[in-house]
This record gives structure tokens, C-alpha cells and sequence, in this order.
């Protein structure tokens, strides 16, 4: 009984020790399970800054400013991204060597270079945004950092837009940011880090049937509008 009792404060610690060395990793493991669903809402227009998307009015209500969905990868170098805008003024997302088309731009080309595009969905495309969250948040005691406050607690937030065409065509992109918890403020807004932990994780493109028979035949030419446009990065 005695030795029990003993034991229990050193195992206690023994694990809190754990957590705190490797918590991190804990938290990845786990988010590969299962992760807590905090948003799904539509979203009707979409806005490019030359680094990213910007989502602004789904999420309006879960954060104090738009969401910038960046272009930059989890190694701190872009992803093999661009957007392209065409002659017939639609914008096309590439990404290793596959296309989608997004949706009509709404603004003009900027004479000065500037990279913004404002763009929305087709008719009849059902484009969703989705938010989830770390089941588990790890420690962060030694994280200190005399300019600036440092958190108590980290976790993890994943975000996936879901384009989907009437012609069976899927555009799915995947983000991982990282939230802070402060005592007295609570968590922050989730963020691009650049810690080699976060940002844009996999881009997904799946084309229509009809695509993908015709690129199966060497023998056919297929026309697509893009191959004209200017691809901005």
C-alpha cells in the first residue's frame, strides 16, 4: 500500500513530462482519428491577394477578421499553386500538372500588376468551407520569449474548401493552422505559423468523367480555354 502511494506522485510526473516533451505529436496522432467539427457554412465569392484566399463572410461569425488561407506550404515555400485568369475572363486554380475552373472574375485586371482577384462560383457549383479543431491541446511552460507573450496551451485547426461542379469535376484544399490560449484572453484566431508545422497541406483535383476519358485517348487534342490564360503566382 505504501509503495502504491509512493509511486502514484512519480508516475504523475513521470507522464506530465511526457506530455509536455512530445504533446505535439500526441495532438497529430490523434487529429488523424478524429478531429471536433466547429463550422461548415457555403461560401458564395472568393477573393485572391497574390498569397492566398481570403474568407471573409462565412466564418464571420466565429472570427473577429478574415481568414487568409494561404498559398505557403508546411515546408515555408509555396505549394505548386497558381491562379490563372483566361481570355473568356474565368479563373482556373492549377496545381501539379491538373486544372480547375473556379468561377467568373468579378473585378478588372490590374494595368499596374497589382495581383488581386475577386472571383465566385459558377451556377450550380456547391462550394463549402469547414472548420475542425485538435481533440487534444498540448502544453507550452517553456516557451518563453521576453518581447513578447508566450501561450499556456496549443492546438491545432484544419480547414477544407470543397468545390463541386454539376459535371462530377472536385476541387478540395486543406489547411492546418495553430491556435495560442492566453490566460485572462483565451484562444486566439487560428494562424499561419511558419514553423514547418502549418499551412496549406494537400490540394486535391479531381476532373469529370468526360476529362479523364479524353486524356486516356493519345490519339485527341483536348481544348481547354486556359491554355491561353496568364497564370498569376
Amino acid at each position: 500500500m505504501r509503495f502504491r502511494l509512493l509511486s502514484l506522485p512519480i508516475i504523475t510526473i513521470a507522464l506530465g513530462a511526457i506530455w509536455l516533451s512530445v504533446g505535439r505529436y500526441l495532438t497529430l496522432l490523434v487529429d488523424r482519428l478524429i478531429t471536433l467539427r466547429v463550422a461548415s457554412e457555403p461560401v458564395d465569392r472568393l477573393e485572391y491577394d497574390g498569397g492566398g484566399f481570403l474568407i471573409g463572410k462565412p466564418l464571420s461569425s466565429l472570427y473577429t477578421a478574415e481568414l487568409s488561407m494561404t498559398f505557403g506550404s508546411t515546408d515555408n515555400l509555396n505549394f505548386d499553386l497558381c491562379l490563372c485568369s483566361d481570355v473568356s475572363n474565368m479563373v482556373v486554380l492549377r496545381s501539379e500538372g491538373r486544372s480547375f475552373t473556379l468561377g467568373p472574375r468579378t473585378n478588372p485586371v490590374d494595368p499596374s500588376g497589382r495581383p488581386e482577384i475577386y472571383l465566385v462560383p459558377e451556377s450550380g457549383d456547391k462550394v463549402s468551407f469547414t472548420v475542425t479543431r485538435s481533440v487534444l491541446s498540448w502544453p507550452t511552460p517553456f516557451e518563453i520569449d521576453f518581447m513578447i507573450r508566450t501561450p499556456w496551451w496549443k492546438r491545432y485547426v484544419y480547414y477544407r474548401l470543397l468545390w463541386r461542379k454539376r459535371s462530377g469535376a472536385k476541387l478540395a484544399m486543406f489547411w492546418r493552422y495553430e491556435q495560442d490560449y492566453f490566460t485572462g484572453s483565451g484562444w486566439t484566431n487560428p494562424a499561419m505559423m511558419w514553423n514547418y508545422q502549418t499551412g496549406l497541406l494537400r490540394v486535391d483535383i479531381h476532373p469529370q468523367a468526360s476529362m479523364i476519358s479524353e486524356a486516356a485517348r493519345p490519339s485527341r487534342q483536348v481544348n481547354r480555354s486556359y491554355t491561353k490564360s496568364h497564370c498569376r503566382f
